[in-house]
């Protein structure tokens, strides 16, 4: 069920509430992985949980303080080793 959302979209970033740019942002984030995905249903796609976690984060512009309290010492790390190994400049 799409709940219609107009007024979430009708100003810039810079005028929107913290909670309405946080909405904007999931409801982006949901997109990206309906395009990844090629329009699969996503309750079924499986995923990396700290990954998953790293791009909310991403997606919601954390601050290095604020991803540290997300994801944690332990994750931080794992997924720097998993880009800096996984991920190369094209």
């Amino acid at each position: 069920m799409t709940l219609p959302l107009p007024y979430l979209f009708e100003s810039t970033n810079e005028e929107l509430p913290e909670r309405t740019k946080i909405i904007r942002a999931l409801g982006e984030f949901r997109q990206e992985w309906q395009k990844i995905t090629e329009g699969d249903d996503l309750t079924s796609i499986q995923a990396s949980v700290g990954l998953l976690l790293n791009d909310v984060a991403d997606k919601l512009g954390l601050s290095p303080q604020e991803r540290h309290v997300v994801l944690g010492s332990k994750l931080l790390n794992e997924v720097k080793m998993f880009v800096s190994t996984n991920i190369s400049p094209k």
